[in-house]
Order: C-alpha cells, then sequence, then structure tokens
C-alpha cells in the first residue's frame, strides 16, 4: 500500500494498465497464501490466524497509569509464582518467561506430543496457556489439550464477529458495575463487581450478557495492557454483595462470571474477595466453603471485616467503603487507576512523579509473553519486547535502555547502541488500505520463530513492486502481535521472504 505518487515512482516504467488511479495494483500480487502459513508453531504447537478481541478507539479512554511502572522491574517473591498449601499441594501463578522445573517440562512435551497426533491448531495467544491449563488438569495431558480446544472454539466464537471496541460499550461502563480501582502489593489490579448496579431492566429482559461483555473487554484489556510477562501476570477480583439479600444474590452472573474466568481465563484470578455480606449469606457460605479444596480456599477469601484488605492494598488504592480512602467513585471509564506507592496499608500520598501511559512500551507480543525453552539463554527467555516508544519510556522511569530498542527519530529508527540492527532494516511508515489507519512499526526482539511480513519476488513480474503481508510473529497473520527480522526463509513461486516489523491497525 502507497499513494499515488509514491506508487507511481515504484512502478516507473510499468505498463499503466495494471494500476488503478490510486496507485493500486490490479492484478493479483504474486504472495504466499494463508495456508502456507498455517502449520507455523508458537510455543510448541501449531498456529492458525488469532481473531482480534479487543480495540481502544480513542487514546483518551486510556487509563494514564494503566501499567505503573515498577511493574518492569518488580521481582515477584516465592510465593507469588508458586503458592503451596497445608496439604502439600501447589499451584503455579507465574506461567510465562518463567523457569519451568523438569516435571511442567515433561508434561508439556506429552502434551505438545497429544495436539500434534490429533493435529490440534490453536490462536498463539492459547498457546501461551498451554501449562496453565496442565495445571487445572492436574497434569493430564489429554484433559488438558480438551480445555485449550474449549478455550479456542470459545475465542473463536465470541470475537467471530470482530473485536470488543471501548466505544460500543462507553454507556454500561458508566454503571460502576466492573472496573478496574489499583493494585495490591505485588501489583496484581484488582476489578471491582458491584452486582448491586445491575440494571433491572437486563434481568427483565434477560440481558446479563451485557454484564459478561464488560467483564470479557476488562479481561482483555488486563491481557494486553496491564500485564508483564514473569512478573505480574495475575489480577484480584473484589465482588461486593451489598445491599443485596439472600433472593436478590445474582446467582446467574455470578455462575457466568466464574464460568468465563474459570474455564477462559485460566490461572488468572489469583484472589477472589467477597465483601458486604449479610450475615445469613455469610453463614450459608462459610458451610459451602467447607466442601472447597486448598486451592479454591486460598483464592476465595469472605471478609467479614472489609479491613482485613488492609493487609493486601494500599488504602489509597480502594475507595472507602471497600476499606480505603479514596472517595467513592461516580466515573468508571477510563479505568480509576492511580500511581503507587502499593505498600499495604499505606495512607499518605500518592506519588507525584509517576511516569503515565507506561503501558505504550511493551507490544502486544510481548504482553503475552512466552513458555520457557531450555534451548535458549535466560536473557532471551525473560527478555520483554518492546516498541519503539520504549527508550523515551524506560528512560523516565530511571530504568536501563535495552541496546536492541529502537527509536524514532526524524526520518527513521534509530539505533540506541551501534550494536543494534541497522535502521535500515526496518520498513517505513505507511498506510493501511483497509482502514487507512497507520502502521506501527515494533522491535525484532523475540526468540521465536520469525515470520514473514514484507516479500520480495525473485522472478521479477514487471514492476520491481515489493508486496507486503501481515503476518504475526509465530508464522501466521495476528492483528497487532509484534514481528521480528531475525530470519529470511524461502516460500511459495520461490519468493525470498524477508521478515520484518511492521504490524497493522485492523486484521488482514
Amino acid at each position: 500500500p502507497a499513494n499515488t505518487s509514491t506508487a507511481t515512482g515504484a512502478r516507473e516504467g510499468a505498463a499503466s494498465s495494471k494500476f488503478d488511479a490510486q496507485g493500486r495494483r490490479r492484478q493479483v500480487s504474486h504472495t504466499a497464501p494463508a495456508s502456507y502459513f498455517q502449520a507455523a508453531e508458537c510455543n510448541g504447537f501449531k498456529t492458525i490466524r488469532e481473531v482480534p478481541s479487543l480495540v481502544i478507539m480513542s487514546e483518551a479512554n486510556m487509563a494514564e497509569y494503566t501499567l505503573p511502572s515498577e511493574t518492569l522491574s518488580f521481582e515477584p517473591p516465592p510465593e507469588a509464582v508458586i503458592a503451596i498449601f497445608k496439604n502439600g499441594d501447589q499451584e503455579r501463578k507465574i506461567y510465562t518467561n518463567t523457569k519451568l522445573d523438569e516435571n511442567e517440562y515433561q508434561y508439556l512435551a506429552k502434551l505438545r506430543e497429544e495436539a500434534k497426533a490429533s493435529e490440534s491448531e490453536f490462536y498463539p495467544s492459547v498457546t501461551c496457556m498451554a501449562t496453565r491449563f496442565l495445571s487445572r488438569a492436574r497434569n493430564d495431558p489429554k484433559k488438558a489439550l480438551k480445555l485449550m480446544k474449549d478455550t479456542q472454539n470459545w475465542r473463536a466464537q465470541y470475537f467471530q464477529d470482530g473485536p470488543i471496541t471501548d466505544t460500543s460499550l462507553l454507556e454500561d461502563l458508566k454503571h460502576g458495575i466492573v472496573y478496574f480501582t489499583g493494585r495490591d502489593f505485588c501489583l496484581r489490579p484488582a476489578i471491582v463487581i458491584r452486582a448491586a448496579r445491575i440494571p433491572q431492566q437486563w434481568y427483565k429482559e434477560k440481558r446479563i450478557d451485557k454484564f459478561i461483555r464488560m467483564l470479557i473487554f476488562c479481561m482483555e484489556y488486563f491481557l494486553r495492557y496491564m500485564v508483564v510477562p514473569g512478573r505480574v501476570e495475575n489480577l484480584s477480583v473484589i465482588a461486593d454483595l451489598g445491599s443485596l439479600g439472600i433472593s436478590q444474590v445474582p446467582l446467574t452472573a455470578l455462575g457466568e462470571v466464574y464460568k468465563v474466568l474459570g474455564h477462559h481465563y485460566i490461572g488468572r484470578v489469583f484472589k477472589f474477595y467477597v465483601v458486604h455480606v449479610s450475615m445469613t449469606l455469610s453463614t450459608i457460605a462459610g458451610m459451602a466453603k467447607s466442601w472447597l479444596t486448598d486451592r479454591q480456599k486460598q483464592k476465595l477469601n469472605i471478609l467479614d471485616d472489609i479491613n482485613e484488605l488492609h493487609k493486601e492494598f494500599a488504602l489509597t488504592q480502594l475507595e472507602t467503603d471497600l476499606g480505603g480512602s479514596r472517595p467513592k467513585l461516580d466515573k468508571f471509564f477510563p479505568f480509576p487507576l492511580r500511581p503507587g506507592p502499593y505498600t499495604p496499608g499505606y495512607n499518605g500520598d500518592i506519588l507525584a512523579n509517576a511516569v503515565p501511559n507506561v503501558h505504550e512500551a511493551i507490544t502486544h507480543g510481548g504482553a503475552c509473553g512466552r513458555l520457557w525453552d531450555p534451548k535458549l539463554s535466560l536473557e532471551e527467555n525473560t527478555r520483554l519486547e518492546y516498541t519503539p516508544k520504549a527508550a523515551a519510556i524506560l528512560e523516565r522511569c530511571g530504568l536501563p535502555v535495552p541496546e536492541a530498542i529502537f527509536n524514532l527519530d526524524g526520518d527513521g529508527p534509530v539505533p540506541t547502541s551501534s550494536a543494534s540492527r541497522s535502521a535500515e532494516s526496518l520498513p517505513v511508515e505507511q498506510s493501511c488500505t483497509a482502514c487507512s489507519a497507520t502502521w506501527e512499526q515494533q522491535l525484532p526482539l523475540g526468540p521465536q520463530k520469525a515470520a514473514s511480513q514484507e516479500m520480495t519476488p525473485s522472478t521479477d513480474d514487471g514492476d520491481g513492486y515489493r508486496d507486503n503481508m501481515h503476518m504475526d510473529d509465530c508464522g501466521s497473520p495476528l492483528d497487532d502481535l509484534d514481528l521480528r527480522t531475525d530470519e529470511v526463509i524461502r516460500g511459495h513461486h520461490n519468493h525470498e521472504l524477508q521478515s520484518t516489523s511492521v504490524t497493522c491497525c485492523c486484521s488482514l
């Protein structure tokens, strides 16, 4: 894609009948078919094209402190990585960019074998969850594969008509039913659910799907913008049942919450706090809790005293009716997230010099993370994947800037050190023919298999024009996932497939 003048210059001497008035090619381009890349691998699994799940249409709807700078250097304590229960059982909480033990490697290998034998293919984002599915399945590879397929099918069905957008939910989010309010001392976000705020009209019209859609929007927002693989991968849920009697508890809605979070966002909820529970409900819940497993008990916390949250949160991160010092909120989107400190029980001033918009430093692929590969070095396995804005953001955060990060400066990207790849290896900015938006340049930082993006035909078709395809970092088209520039592969029609670093705003 290019404008008319650029296209004319690039194709000087070519037959004018090949292009329309906008300089676009009339004939079919010599490009590799989509099916060529469908057998590519990510995290040891065959992948297919990812279905886009989230689009933020307006920058004004991104909270400035969606991702605090502390997350980039945070070292989670051992109990935040693996939880140990009284009966000797344990559950991993941090799964990506983190070394696994030998048993985990063995079970992961068996799961990959099961997937290969059944010729299963997954979205790259689902492959990153493989060890989470194994944990849920108690290391049974067949059960884990079924869970993977269930989530794969659910995502394919739920997002088949397009991603959830912020603008489509603006009116529903105003109710304050579901929203993020802060982070705990391990920098895990807290999502608040106010069941009493669900409009009665939704019950009458059986529109609980509105509530579920908001919850899914929050989870996709969390996965894209609020996590740092290997450091912060979980969240806590604070469910407020205040003003609800036993007959008013929205069991259907709460059941859907469990179904969505427990089945398709496996291993993401660190703790589930239930607050403002009536005495009758508390008695019933206490009896029911005795039937739960240690894992379930560890996550479910029915609080008699709201001040128990002070053990996990700074008061400045919570509203007054949740035991905090923040005035009760009346605006819930953009999410009312504040900077730290995040020290439990802290009740002083919030940081005045906190760096905003740190979420802009990490790519979509970087937020997904990767499963640990023993064949790669520690640095390769733990490396975050950054955008071109990262260098400036990291400097403002007082953090070291990796050598491989590029800055956009003047006519193109400029390497931050002489050891970095030359600027010529990255493409110039172009616009998308499908939506006229601008492509975002990403960085070649990942160790996973590179994919084709820009392709130069080895047999000239008369115009010498370079065709472009949107491809993901694992070898299949994937909206917004970063690409790498570290491999050249040979493909269909004997084209030389040179990976670049372009991603697009839309799904092509």
